[in-house]
C-alpha cells in the first residue's frame, strides 16, 4: 500500500484541524466514520479477552509505534478517567502535546483519543481504524477485540502526530490489559475496589496484584490505596521491582480547605484552587495527577506550580459529578449526571447528592449492567431520593427487573423511609421522559448508572 505525507485542514472540525497537521494518510479514499465505527462495533461480540500477546503482534505489523513512546499509565477501580484529565490538562499547561487515550466514550468513540485537548478528527479515526483492521487480517489473522484495536489506533495516531507524552487509562485489570504493552515512565494506581471480579479475582488483594502490575521496571509509582494493600500487595511488589514509590498521604497530599484545593508534594506546593471536575473526592485525583507530574520531572520533564494549578482547573471529564442546570422554560428540570457503575462510586455520588443536586423531588434514572453489585448501588444511592426510574443500559445487558425493583424497596425500608415510587422503563429514551415528568419543572433528575447510558441520553439531554 502507497503512502504520502501531506498537511491538511479541515474547516469546522478542532482548533488542531484548522491549523492542519501531517500525518501519514492513504492515498485511497478515506472510508467513513460510519462505516469504520459498523466495523469496529462488529468487533464486540468477541468480548473482553485479556492477554498482550495479539496486541503486541499487532503492533509488530504495524511497526511498534509504542516503542520509545513517554507514557504515564493510570490503573485502579474508580477515578482513573479523571485522574487522566488531571494529569492531561497539567502537561498541556507546561507545554507539552499531550496524548490522552480514555474509555469508554460517551457520545463518540473519536472522545477516546485526544491531543491537546482535541478529539482525533473523524477522518483520521476511520483511516487508522482500517489501517488496523489491514493488518490485523493479514495472514495469519491477528484477532483483536474492540478494545484491543482502539488501543493500537491511539498509539498509531500518537506516534504519527509525534506527541511528547501519552497519558493512558488503564481499560480493565492492568497486567493483561492492552495498555500495557507500552514500558510506561510513571504508574499510577488510584484507589482499589471489587469490581470485574470474575476476571480479576474475588478480593481486593488479588485485585490490587493485577492492577499494580503496570509498574515496569525503572518506572515510579504513584499511588492511593489502603495500608492494607500497601502492606500486603502493592509496596512488596514496588520493593521487587526497585521502584520508587509515592504515597497518597505518606509523600503527597491533597486537601481541600474553605477557599479551595490544595496540593503539597516532594517539589511543588499549590493552592487554594478550583478543580474543573466537581466532587470533594476529586481531590484525591487531583492530588494523584500532580504527584504523576512531579515524577516526570526525574525523566526530563519541567513542571511548574502554576502548571498544576492551571491543569487542575482547566481539567474537564464529562458524565462525571456533571450538573446540567434547568431550562429556563421550565421544559427540563436540573439535572446530575455521574457513571457510577460499582459500589464505590455509587457511595461517593451518594454522599454528593444532596450538595449537588438539592431540587425536590428528586427523581433518579438508573441503568447499569445486571452483572455488576447492582443490590450494593441501590442500597446506598435510594435513599437519596424520592422516585426511582428503572432502566436498560445496553441492548445486550437485559436486567431481571423483578429484582431490582425489590432491591429499590428493600433500600428505602432499612433506611425507614416512606414508600417511595419505582417505574420500569426498558427503552433508555422512553425512560428519561418518564424521569423528567417526575422531576416537573421544580425537581430535580439524578442520571446515573453505566456510562453507556450516560452517553445514550447525553444528547437529549444537553
Amino acid at each position: 500500500m502507497s503512502h504520502v505525507v501531506i498537511s491538511r485542514a479541515i474547516a469546522g472540525q478542532g482548533a488542531e484541524a484548522e491549523a492542519g497537521h501531517e500525518g501519514i494518510v492513504d492515498d485511497a479514499p478515506v472510508p467513513s466514520m460510519e462505516t469504520a465505527w459498523a466495523w469496529l462495533t462488529g468487533l464486540s461480540g468477541r468480548g473482553i479477552q485479556l492477554g498482550l500477546e495479539r496486541v503486541r503482534a499487532a503492533l509488530a505489523r504495524l511497526g511498534d509505534p509504542h516503542v520509545g513512546l513517554v507514557a504515564v499509565t493510570v490503573a485502579g477501580t474508580n477515578g482513573k478517567g479523571s485522574t487522566s484529565s488531571f494529569l492531561a490538562s497539567i502537561l498541556h499547561e507546561a507545554g507539552y502535546r499531550v496524548g490522552l487515550y480514555t474509555s469508554p466514550h460517551l457520545v463518540s468513540p473519536t472522545e477516546r483519543i485526544r491531543i491537546g485537548g482535541h478529539t482525533i478528527l473523524a477522518s483520521d479515526f476511520a483511516r487508522i481504524a482500517f489501517v488496523v483492521r489491514d493488518a490485523m487480517e493479514r495472514a495469519p489473522e491477528v484477532p483483536l477485540t474492540l478494545f484491543e484495536v482502539l488501543t493500537v489506533m491511539a498509539l498509531v495516531y500518537f506516534k504519527e502526530r509525534q506527541i511528547d507524552v501519552a497519558v493512558l487509562e488503564v481499560g480493565l485489570g492492568g497486567r493483561l490489559d492492552a495498555t500495557n504493552v507500552v514500558d510506561a515512565k510513571v504508574a499510577v494506581l488510584c484507589p482499589v475496589g471489587l469490581d470485574h471480579q470474575e476476571l480479576l479475582g474475588r478480593t481486593k488483594a488479588l485485585i490490587a496484584a493485577e492492577k499494580v502490575a503496570v509498574l515496569k521496571p525503572g518506572a515510579t509509582l504513584v499511588c492511593a490505596v489502603t495500608p492494607s494493600l500497601w502492606r500486603e500487595v502493592v509496596g512488596p511488589y514496588a520493593f521487587e521491582l526497585r521502584a520508587p514509590a509515592r504515597r497518597l498521604g505518606v509523600d503527597f497530599v491533597g486537601t481541600f480547605e474553605e477557599d479551595g484545593f490544595r496540593y503539597r508534594g516532594a517539589m511543588h506546593r499549590v493552592g487554594a484552587v478550583s478543580l474543573g471536575i466537581r466532587g470533594v473526592h476529586q481531590g484525591q485525583n487531583a492530588a494523584l495527577a500532580c504527584a504523576a507530574a512531579e515524577a516526570l520531572q526525574d525523566f526530563g520533564f519541567h513542571i511548574r506550580s502554576h502548571h498544576l494549578a492551571e491543569g487542575l482547573y482547566r481539567a474537564r471529564h464529562r458524565g462525571r459529578m456533571e450538573r446540567i442546570e434547568a431550562r429556563a422554560d421550565g421544559e427540563w428540570p436540573a439535572t446530575l449526571i455521574d457513571g457510577a457503575h460499582n459500589p464505590m462510586g455509587a457511595r461517593v455520588l451518594a454522599r454528593h447528592v444532596e450538595a449537588f443536586l438539592p431540587e425536590r423531588p428528586r427523581v433518579m434514572l438508573y441503568g447499569v449492567n445486571p452483572e455488576k453489585d447492582v443490590k450494593a448501588m441501590l442500597a446506598v444511592l435510594v435513599p437519596e431520593v424520592d422516585a426511582v426510574v428503572l432502566t436498560q443500559s445496553s441492548a445486550r445487558a437485559v436486567p431481571d427487573f423483578a429484582r431490582f425493583v425489590r432491591w429499590v424497596r428493600r433500600a428505602r425500608a432499612k433506611k425507614g423511609g416512606r414508600e417511595l415510587t419505582v417505574l420500569v422503563e426498558a427503552q433508555a429514551a422512553d425512560a428519561l421522559e418518564v424521569a423528567r415528568a417526575l422531576a416537573g419543572h421544580e425537581g430535580g433528575l439524578l442520571v446515573t448508572g453505566s456510562l453507556y447510558l450516560i452517553g445514550d441520553l447525553l444528547p437529549l439531554i444537553g
